[in-house]
């Protein structure tokens, strides 16, 4: 699949941006300014319809238009008047001169307002006009003279219809210009803006290309090393590229791990290998006796047995911490587990002389913890107790409350120990002066890894000189 582009992304989502908020001004100013013409142009129309209307008056009982007396001085009148009005009692019609003999439609509203309405002239211009229903203004004289006449005509009884247009292509033509104007603008704009945020998305990313160019020219030995962080990294990256940093440390830590472990391996299988391979050398090189051969096997036997026992632990120490979900934590019984262990072992211990004592307070009967995970701790820590003690001497096993915790001290007569205890939980560390060459340096690395699944601790100090005591501290609920 296709990866997606941070900054193709940022490139079209802005640009979209910008080309939106662009659309949207330039359809308002249009909008606002095509307004503002019409509404003058309204404004202009009713204005002239209101002078037309109040020059139609009725004098000695006829109709009389008084802007026909200024035709002969206004021009303008003359050439862009459009106008016409409908006497609706007699029918007859009145036109403007720049009407020629064409009619403009006839309209008006009901009440007699007046109404404004886009149509189209004669000569298929576009146009604004207003229609309105007038009647003709009488003069106070005039209403003197109709009574003594005793003939009082009501000028609402001689209705008009007056109907004023203007051509409004110049309108038109100005809003076809703007709107070219603003579309040229709009595209203009969009592409000046395109260019600037081209950029800026350019400068803001470059961080990120001086991480991957890091990370894409590292070589495999370079991977231990943290990142160079650019100076200019921005707050939303830092917190990736620290993690990221985190995350090689981590990966060191490992392959350190790796190599310590695969270094050590390697030289604890070379000794049982070689022993192995020199007993079946010999064994076979010259023929021998039945009872001379059965010596042979029983000392590769053993051998055999050393490399199962290696194999074992290496398995058991890859599985601790590895599985996906938590170890299954139950209530046990802490005097019973111990037994469960130190049982196997007290012969031993008495061929070596050695004297176990426990001391428990009352409250340490029931601990909490995952039952095959206490027991390898267990067992390695009575195994190397029986192993690194001096005969003749005593290993104490004691256990007492701590909050909601439970301490279970293991100590014993040590010698040889190294400067730095936390050594003794290295894999296949083993003590100069072992006393069992079984012993492979396993047993307190699988004891940790057991430990740490459960959520407990395994700890080793020194309480006194030559004495070495081992902390396991377990929950108690």
């Amino acid at each position: 699949m296709k990866s997606h582009s941070i900054r193709r992304s940022l490139l079209l989502r802005c640009g979209l941006g910008v080309g939106v908020l662009l659309s949207m001004l330039s359809i308002g100013v249009y909008f606002l300014v095509r307004q503002s013409l019409y509404l003058e142009l309204d404004e202009s129309i009713t204005e002239t319809a209101s002078l037309l209307a109040n020059q139609v008056e009725l004098e000695n009982e006829t109709i009389t238009y008084e802007w026909k007396e200024g035709l002969g001085t206004n021009r303008e009148l003359i050439a862009d008047g459009l106008f016409q009005f409908w006497d609706e009692t007699s029918g007859s019609t009145t036109r403007s001169p720049g009407l020629q003999s064409h009619d403009l439609p006839r309209f008006s509203h009901r009440d007699g307002s007046p109404i404004l309405r886009a149509i189209s002239l004669p000569n298929g211009h576009r146009a604004r006009a207003i229609g309105l229903r007038l009647s003709p203004f009488v003069l106070p004289e005039e209403i003197e003279k109709m009574k003594m006449r005793s003939r009082v005509i009501d000028p609402k009884s001689l209705p008009q219809i007056l109907v004023l247009a203007r051509d409004s292509e110049p309108v038109h033509h100005t809003l076809e210009r703007l709107r070219w104007v603003l579309a040229g603008g709009s595209l203009l704009t969009l592409g000046l803006g395109f260019i600037l945020i081209h950029r800026v998305v350019h400068t803001s990313l470059r961080p990120i290309h001086e991480l991957t160019s890091q990370m894409k020219n590292r070589a495999e030995h370079q991977l231990d090393f943290a990142l160079i962080l650019p100076g200019k990294l921005p707050a939303e990256l830092s917190g990736l590229a620290k993690n990221f940093d985190s995350l090689l440390a981590r990966v060191a830590a490992i392959r350190q791990r790796e190599r310590d472990f695969i270094r050590h391996a390697a030289h604890e299988l070379r000794t049982p290998i070689a022993g192995l391979r020199v007993t079946t050398d010999l064994a076979l090189s010259q023929t021998r006796n039945p009872v001379a051969y059965v010596e042979y096997l029983t000392l590769c036997q053993k051998t055999a047995i050393e490399l199962g026992d290696l194999i074992k632990r290496l398995s058991a120490l890859s599985r601790i911490g590895q599985t996906t979900s938590p170890p299954h934590l139950v209530l046990l019984d802490l005097h019973a587990l111990i037994n469960d262990c130190l049982n196997p072992l007290r012969t031993r211990f008495n061929e070596r002389g050695l004297e176990v004592k426990q001391e428990f307070c009352e409250s340490t009967q029931i601990i909490r913890g995952e039952p095959t995970l206490i027991k390898i701790i267990l067992n390695n820590l009575f195994d190397n107790a029986l192993c690194y003690t001096k005969p003749e001497n005593t290993v104490w096993i004691r256990a007492n409350t701590l909050g909601q915790s439970l301490e279970i001290r293991i100590s014993n007569l040590a010698t040889d120990l190294p400067e730095n205890l936390e050594r003794l939980f290295e894999p296949l560390f083993r003590e100069t002066l072992s006393r069992d060459e079984a012993h492979l340096g396993i047993g307190l690395t699988l004891s940790l890894e057991a430990a740490t699944a459960m959520g407990a601790t395994l700890l080793a100090h020194q309480p006194q000189p030559e004495w070495i005591e081992f902390v396991l501290t377990l929950p108690t609920r």
